[in-house]
């Protein structure tokens, strides 16, 4: 915490005008046009950005009553302020809105704001147990690594009336984080008229993550499964998808309607199937130290640790092709790279050693014995290292997810994930790795990814499951073509890959249309630069 930011902490950022004007006009849009003396509530009010907007804006004419409630004193002064100065009354109430104290009242006609977006593990204990008893109250379950945000939005829209409307300004994750799933059942079983408004990544300064306007208005009897994007990124667009209920994220709806049914087309071809049919993906060995337990060769050679270092790929890129080779793996140890992993539970003792009882102390002498990992093992410095598999498969990527053959038999930490081939595929293993990085693949790689602050790919291995592939048996003789492209060098050579790997297989599957195909590239470029944008704008 204290190489956190006052700001973070409180998951502060002041809401630029045009993003209040675009909640505001939203609310207007689905607010009867007749009627005064609405009753808005504003759940984390900040400076009173969202008063002086309404005040300026022709909505504030029609507006009875706003309750806004802040946690911080001083903000909560500037928003008093703001009120003071405000046409219609304000009662901006100090303290958490989830207390259930705070904000008694319900049958709200709007609700708009900006709520901070603090991690849970940010946030006192007291706060957590209001935000588990919103949770309680709704019927939902906050999973995953939560977010303040979730029960401030849930529990605001739980106080309008039926048909009172909402829009928030919310972070980008909504659409996909496993913990914002909360959010997006609750839009579907309860809202109407949902829309969510795009922005391009950078355009608002001092708002270090992707925002999205989230808007619609609650139905008591309902809701329905029609979702509306708009998105300003130079020209505006607007698109409208009808939901799956039981769709992972939402990420899918960013594409185009077009985009959609090129990516139903080849999900539907016989040999489109998730990757958890062929490959079991999963976390490879934590070490709780990386540092210390991946070891160079001059460190084996200093304290004698040989027989304990077993054959270790540190980053995927370190592989640089699409095979990862005894002799690729011999080439990075002689670079000096960390190369090798200590697993100090085979062979002999290392405690009858000197040099592996120097090693030891070592990391005693830094602490490493006292950290969470290291010390619920008995001994701290036996690593449980798990088995090398038939694939690697990187955890977080810049581009796109890379899957290479593990022909050396490596090991890796939880920076990689090991595969092994399901039963009845294991002669697959080589047209898997050949066939994986298509633009199908690679697209629903960033409709089931998650990306936080940078623009970094991440897949779990439930996600990772859930990617579409095509695998045709044939492929497996492209693999030496195609690891020889991924290692060539020239330009652009990831985007080479893709169009390679896409041409073959297309050779093969004659139901594999050149346009389907086109569409899904061009999509999963739009996806991959608005992840990456995030990374260019970011500070």
């Amino acid at each position: 915490m204290e190489q956190v930011s006052a700001d973070k902490l409180r998951g502060g950022f002041y809401s630029p005008p045009a993003l209040v004007a675009v909640c505001l006009e939203r609310l207007q849009e689905l607010l009867p046009a007749s009627g005064d003396c609405l009753r808005l509530l504003e759940p984390s009010a900040g400076d009173g950005a969202f008063v002086r907007g309404l005040e300026a804006h022709p909505l504030g004419e029609r507006v009875g009553s706003l309750v806004a409630a802040e946690l911080v004193p001083v903000e909560a002064e500037l928003c008093s302020q703001a009120g003071d100065a405000a046409s219609f009354p304000v009662a901006v109430r100090q303290g958490s809105f989830l207390d259930p104290g705070l904000v008694p009242e319900e049958g709200f006609d709007g609700a708009i704001g900006n709520p901070p977006f603090v991690r849970f593990q940010f946030v006192s204990d007291l706060e957590r147990s209001y935000a588990d008893l919103v949770a309680t109250q709704m019927g939902v379950t906050l999973r995953g690594v939560s977010n303040l945000w979730i029960p401030i939005f849930l529990c605001a829209l739980n106080k309008l009336r039926e048909g009172g409307a909402f829009a928030f300004i919310i972070p980008a994750e909504c659409l996909t984080g496993i913990s914002a799933s909360a959010v997006r059942r609750w839009i579907l079983a309860n809202c109407t008229d949902a829309r969510i408004d795009l922005f391009a990544p950078g355009s608002f300064p001092g708002v270090l993550q992707e925002v999205v306007v989230l808007s619609g208005r609650k139905k008591s009897q309902g809701g329905d499964s029609l979702l509306t994007v708009r998105e300003y990124d130079g020209v505006e667009r607007i698109w409208k998808h009808v939901i799956s209920s039981d769709a992972p994220t939402w990420t899918r709806y960013l594409l185009s309607p077009s985009q959609l049914e090129s990516l139903q087309e080849i999900s539907l071809l016989p040999l489109a199937k998730e990757v958890g049919n062929y490959v079991r993906f999963s976390v490879a060995t934590v070490t709780g130290a990386n540092e210390y337990f991946s070891v160079d060769s001059s460190t084996v050679e200093e304290y004698g640790l040989q027989e304990w270092v077993v054959p270790l790929l540190p980053r995927i890129r370190h592989a640089s092709g699409l095979v990862f080779s005894n002799d690729d793996h011999r080439s990075i140890v002689g670079s000096g790279i960390r190369a090798g992993l200590l697993d100090f539970s085979r062979s002999s003792d290392p405690k009858s050693h000197p040099g592996a009882v120097r090693y030891v102390a070592k990391g005693e002498k830094e602490s490493l014995h006292t950290r969470y990992k290291c010390r619920i093992r008995d001994p701290w410095y036996c690593v449980p290292v798990v088995r090398p598999g038939d694939l690697l498969l990187s955890k977080r990527s810049h581009f796109y997810p890379r899957v290479v053959v593990n022909e050396a038999a490596a090991v890796t930490t939880d920076t990689i994930y090991q595969g092994r081939m399901a039963s009845g595929y294991q002669n697959l293993k080589d047209a898997f790795a050949a066939s994986f990085h298509n633009s199908f693949t690679l697209l629903t790689a960033e409709i089931e990814g998650r990306s936080f602050g940078g623009g970094v790919l991440e897949l779990v291995p439930s996600e990772v499951a859930r990617l579409r592939a095509i695998v045709h048996g044939s492929m497996g003789d492209e693999l030496v073509k195609l690891d020889a492209i991924a290692r060539s060098g020239v330009a652009d050579v990831d985007e080479v890959l893709i169009r390679e790997t896409d041409r073959r297989l297309a050779k093969l599957i004659p139901e594999l249309s050149d346009s389907a195909l086109n569409a899904l590239a061009e999509a999963r470029l739009e996806l991959q630069k608005r992840r990456l944008d995030r990374n260019r704008t970011s500070g």
